[in-house]
């Protein structure tokens, strides 16, 4: 509706350009080649290890390698949500690694999981079913598509006089020709699960790893207190056993083994932590450990990032930030005027923008709706939970595996390359760029960074 007035907004489809919600893919390059490009190279596979996916979601049914999403939480050795009552018929081609042949604890897992993955064994171990249930899948269902969603077309009846009607969801991940496995995990201090979610994406030949989390290692989320037994005793409810001890160990020593196979890409934390999180930090020149940090639509380094120590940094939104470097206040707050933003400061390096992603439909997302995720006949109700803004080093790091993930997608990866050579296709598609913070390598699949002129509207 145009009222006459300069402030009027237009929401016409010519005009939907101006509110860019895949701006991030327009940043780093990719959208042009979406639009235009068709893959060349093998399907990539991205492992996420994470909570589980809203696998219904209409841009993650296409993605979602259904047969082989595997949960952690429920079952020791995993439960396989989606077989109903029939038997294991996925094809794992890894059941005869080395992966962890010098890890004993590790290998006796591998074995156990190996047995677990012959033919003919039930889709929940013992009976007991999984926990996937979308009411819990906020954050992976984000992460999900982020990395691979496809863009659809649903039918939709929202009460319109004109009944049900055809609606297009122009959503669209980093690799849309991905396809995704969930590797859903518990989020207690128990090693074991995580190894085994790594042992799972090693064996079914996972192109990428995807770890949008930290390991609550009590040991190395601060280093400090591996060396005081009497911090550890502090902030533990127990001790570790020496089993759990061992595992801790060797779950270090296998992300790096398994990062020299595939990339390995890591959340670098929202705490501003130097070099990262664990195991982000262990991004080294010599393994495939892929650490990032976030940058925001105006090119700066998020307020909640680390700039220094880190791979590379993808597109995320922003927080506010008031310390002796930095002053970064959001100006459309309430408070705003209270806070008496410095007159030395322009407050020009904040960003409204967020990442916009898929959610769990209805009222368990981040984007809450009263009404059911959709009719039996798969007819919605309504759209706006489907989406949900998104941010964090969480949210850039799924950007940058989808990007890794598209490298092997247009044939610009070799499948089965390597984790080492994964990472130096990345740097040698990332440009870096100079702020006043200081630098940071950037995805840019045409050689530049390509933020897009949002702060004129």
């Amino acid at each position: 509706m145009d009222d006459g007035s300069d402030t009027a907004i237009n929401t016409s489809t010519e005009d939907y350009a101006a509110y860019p919600a895949l701006w991030h893919l327009e940043s780093i390059g990719v959208l042009g080649f979406l639009r235009s490009g068709t893959p060349k190279g093998k399907r990539s596979r991205v492992a996420i290890i994470d909570t589980s996916v809203a696998v219904a979601h209409p841009c993650l049914r296409d993605a979602v390698k259904h047969d082989l999403a595997i949960d952690f939480f429920s079952n020791r050795l995993g439960a396989f949500p989606y077989y109903g009552d029939r038997v294991l018929e996925a094809v794992f081609p890894n059941l005869a690694s080395d992966i962890a042949d010098s890890l004993p604890a590790s290998r006796q897992l591998f074995n156990e999981l190996v047995d677990r993955l012959s033919r003919g064994s039930a889709p929940h171990h013992r009976g007991v079913a999984p926990t996937t249930s979308p009411d819990f899948s906020n954050h992976g269902t984000a992460i999900a598509g982020l990395v691979g969603g496809r863009p659809q077309t649903v039918s939709i009846d929202d009460g319109a006089a004109a009944g049900a009607r055809s609606l297009p969801l122009p959503y669209c991940g980093t690799d849309p020709y991905c396809e995704i496995v969930p590797i859903s995990t518990n989020f207690d201090t128990d090693p074991e699960s995580l190894i085994l979610a790594l042992l799972y994406a090693e064996i079914i030949d996972a192109s990428v790893v995807l770890l949008p989390r930290a390991f609550p290692d009590p040991f190395r989320t601060v280093p400090q207190l591996g060396g005081d037994p009497d911090l550890l005793d502090a902030i533990l409810p127990a001790r570790p056993t020496d089993r759990e001890c061992t595992l801790w160990g060797e779950l270090t020593e296998l992300v790096v083994a398994v990062s020299l196979r595939r990339p390995v890409v890591c959340a670098a934390g929202n705490a501003r932590e130097a070099n990262g999180i664990y195991p982000a930090n262990l991004a080294d020149a010599d393994n495939g450990i892929i650490s990032v940090g976030a940058v925001n639509a105006k090119g700066q380094v998020a307020g909640y990032s680390a700039i220094d120590g880190l791979t590379v940094h993808g597109p995320s939104n922003d927080a506010e930030r008031h310390d002796r470097l930095s002053v970064r206040l959001d100006d459309r707050d309430a408070d705003f005027a209270d806070r008496r933003c410095p007159p030395q400061h322009d407050n020009a390096e904040f960003s409204h923008f967020d990442i916009i992603s898929t959610d769990v439909p209805g009222a368990h997302g981040y984007s809450y709706s009263p009404f059911a995720a959709e009719d039996p006949d798969g007819t919605l109700r309504e759209f706006g939970s489907y989406f949900c803004r998104f941010g964090g080093t969480s949210a850039a790091s799924a950007i940058v595996a989808g990007y890794v993930s598209l490298g092997y997608s247009s044939g610009g990866l070799e499948a089965g390359s390597g984790g080492l050579a994964a990472k130096d296709w990345l740097m040698a598609h990332a440009v870096q760029v100079e702020t006043d913070a200081g630098a940071f390598r950037y995805p840019a699949w045409s050689g530049s960074v390509n933020f897009p002129d949002l702060y004129g509207l």
